[in-house]
């Protein structure tokens, strides 16, 4: 049998990695607000990524606490 990340928790859960991704690219845009085109472009999907991985540590460590 395969073991599937985080398969103990109910799907409420999954939306932690979306919710702190999408804060991510919000914060990052607001942050390079004045800055030129090139951050703009660069920066934000950047701390999107980052917020879906930072997403993903918390779902991982939930569910290890679940266990």
């Amino acid at each position: 049998m395969v073991d599937r990340f985080a398969a103990n928790l109910s799907w409420q859960y999954h939306l932690i990695p979306i919710i702190t991704a999408i804060i991510g690219a919000i914060i990052g845009d607001s942050l390079t607000s004045s800055y030129g085109p090139l951050v703009k472009t660069i920066f934000p999907p950047i701390c999107l990524i980052i917020g879906g991985l930072g997403g993903l540590i918390i779902i991982g460590e939930i569910s290890e606490k679940k266990l």
